[in-house]
């Protein structure tokens, strides 16, 4: 059952709070004070939960338990609570909530955080570690690892650094080992550096009993700020305290201050592989996060693990990695659309198709050429193709009426009781209603012809039938598989899924136009040379059926000219017929790809699962696995990336 609300995902295991929200099928990243991320006045290590504090600066308010002798959860609850209030601001109500949290944390310190979230008004957390999160953001939008993939995670942001080595097993991330680098953080030592002499900082945080005082978080919060202008320029300014001028870092004081951690970071890789008793060539991926301050640490990894890393410097990049783990997508079962009373134009598009079939039935049962003895007929030629797009239209009719209910409803009263039912519930009971009446429609329309031209009606229903057969199973398989479309994805599959009026009416003008030039009617008598109205009546249909059969633009460019002369060309009374089928195929081709791209929304794991299939065996041991993997990235990885 869907919980009503945003998603709230809040990343507690970086050094700075960044916070991310789904709603509505839409990433919204929570900005404070219209930056991305703030860091708190303390630092939520893997000590536990009381080292931080909110930042008075961002706090609405000061909590009762904010005093010296507050309880290490009350402070995190503070912190929790301020995020909730600014992400309320801008999403609204907060239905669920996903923290990222280190992965030393045990059963104790979650069970203290779950606390700190439910004082803070918060619904009871998910938990995702920050490797897993960071891992699961790089692979939202790559071919998933296969069972038995060992993924690497170096994250340097973190204090201290730190090295996490995961496998996955059964679509989850499991942690098999994890190792901290004993080194100063690089925005410490850079601040220390800036700040003044040892023996200035240690008067300061004797001054302050031995706390870090607000300057020392200021100029920690400006280095790291402009840390990340380095990426893109030599030299970067850092606001020093008051009275003090700003100062100026560069690339070089960025190489030298993480000089410490390169050197340590192959050793340190080595034990961590020892630990989790896995060899570099297990290793599918090495995901390095943050690496802006330490510009060397990319080619160590590759080096240490022979496997060339990919980096994620985005803020907000383990909360989004956490959503798609824990989130849990909306689909159309639950869903409701915003909907619109039904006026006359949207009706328009179903009017113009059935009135396209009509016109069709009509012409091909005035037209044909009856046989009689007396007053007894003995026979009737006509076009059955064009009887049988007739039908077919007929069945597009009830598909055009049944894409409107998800978004539409009928007037009715007002004090009506009746609960307004799902987008899934439309979409089933309207598509199953679509497959009865379009294939009745044909039917009737087979039937109607052999009775109006006085003969046996068999073969008119079969031409019938067997062009709105298909398209009444087509609908049959999307009103099964539609409800499970993910809420988000609904409007675009709506629009997908709306029949384009243009191809059905050149389709029908250019049958008209041919069956007048073969059976000498109006336009066609109307004019010295019958033929030339055949002939652009069938490259008008050529037109239609090109642009029925793809969407791609770059097809249609070079089908539609193709088609149109060649329908011109081969156009004879003999051919018209094959002509018509070839469009009744290309209508069935719309149904299949608008049935096939159903289901892949529906089931999206299905391609992946089939890919990982048709690439290899998955039971196959993770080494074979790890050069697989590393195979297709040199491939075609950079480019993903």
């Amino acid at each position: 059952m869907s919980v009503p609300g945003a998603h709230l995902c809040v990343d507690l295991a970086s050094s700075a709070v960044a916070a991310i929200a789904w709603r509505d099928g839409i990433y919204v990243p929570i900005l404070f004070d219209g930056k991305p991320t703030f860091a708190p006045a303390g630092i939520l290590g893997a000590d536990g939960l009381g080292t931080i504090v909110p930042d008075g600066k961002h706090s609405s308010h000061s909590p009762p338990d904010s005093g010296p002798t507050a309880a290490p959860s009350d402070h995190t609850a503070e912190l929790l609570r301020q995020v909730a209030a600014v992400a309320g601001t801008q999403v609204g109500l907060i239905g669920s909530t996903t923290i990222v949290i280190t992965p030393q944390w045990g059963p104790r310190r979650r069970n203290r955080l779950t606390q700190a979230a439910q004082r803070a008004g918060l619904p009871a957390p998910a938990m995702v570690t920050a490797p897993a999160a960071l891992v699961a953001h790089v692979t939202a939008h790559q071919p998933s690892l296969p069972d038995g993939a060992c993924v690497l995670v170096c994250e340097t942001e973190v204090r201290p650094p730190r090295l996490t080595v995961l496998q996955i097993n059964g679509g989850a991330w499991h942690d098999l080992a994890t190792r901290t680098i004993p080194v100063a953080h690089i925005d410490d030592v850079l601040a220390r550096q800036l700040q003044g002499s040892p023996a200035e900082q240690h008067h300061r945080s004797a001054a302050q009993g031995g706390r870090e005082d607000d300057a020392t978080r200021q100029v920690r919060e400006s280095v790291r700020q402009a840390r990340a202008l380095l990426a893109t320029q030599e030299r970067a300014p850092v606001l020093l305290p008051h009275p003090r001028p700003p100062a100026v870092i560069t690339r070089a004081d960025l190489h030298a201050a993480a000089q410490p951690l390169t050197e340590q970071v192959p050793g340190a890789v080595a034990e961590l592989l020892d630990t989790a008793d896995v060899d570099a060539a297990h290793l599918a991926m090495v995901v390095a996060a943050d690496t802006g301050g330490a510009p060397e640490l990319p080619t160590q990894l590759a080096a240490a693990t022979g496997v060339q890393p990919v980096i994620v410097n985005h803020p907000h990049a383990a909360a989004s990695g956490a959503l798609t783990l824990t989130a849990t997508p909306l689909t159309a079962i639950a869903a409701r659309l915003p909907r619109t009373r039904l006026r006359i134009r949207d009706l328009a598009a179903a009017l113009i198709i059935g009135g396209c079939a009509l016109a069709l039935f009509v012409q091909a049962i005035l037209t044909a050429d009856v046989t009689t003895i007396g007053i007894r007929v003995i026979g009737a030629r006509t076009s059955l193709p064009q009887l049988g797009t007739a039908a077919a239209l007929a069945a597009v009719t009830a598909l055009a009426v049944a894409q409107l209910a998800p978004t539409t409803w009928l007037a009715g009263s007002p004090t009506s009781r009746t609960d307004e039912p799902t987008t899934a519930a439309l979409i089933r009971r309207s598509y199953l209603a679509a497959a009865a009446l379009g294939t009745t429609a044909a039917a009737f329309l087979g039937l109607a012809a052999g009775t109006s031209l006085g003969i046996d009606y068999t073969p008119h229903l079969k031409w019938a039938l067997t062009t709105a057969a298909p398209l009444g199973a087509s609908a049959v398989l999307i009103a099964l598989v539609a409800p499970r479309i993910p809420a988000a994805d609904l409007p675009t599959w709506l629009g997908r899924a709306r029949p384009v009026i243009l191809p059905i009416m050149l389709a029908a003008a250019g049958m008209l136009l041919m069956r007048a030039a073969v059976s000498l009617t109006p336009p066609a008598d109307l004019i010295p040379a019958p033929g030339l109205i055949g002939t652009a009546g069938a490259a008008i249909l050529g037109a239609a059926t090109a642009l029925t059969a793809t969407d791609h633009r770059t097809l249609r460019v070079i089908t539609l000219p193709a088609l149109s002369l060649g329908y011109a060309i081969v156009f004879t009374g003999a051919t018209s017929g094959t002509l018509i089928i070839g469009y009744c195929l290309a209508i069935l081709w719309w149904a299949i790809r608008l049935t096939a791209y159903t289901t892949r929304l529906a089931f999206p794991g299905a391609t992946a699962k089939l890919r990982r299939l048709l690439d290899g065996d998955p039971a196959q041991p993770p080494e074979l696995l790890a050069a697989e993997v590393r195979g297709r990235d040199e491939n075609g990885g950079d480019a993903a990336r």
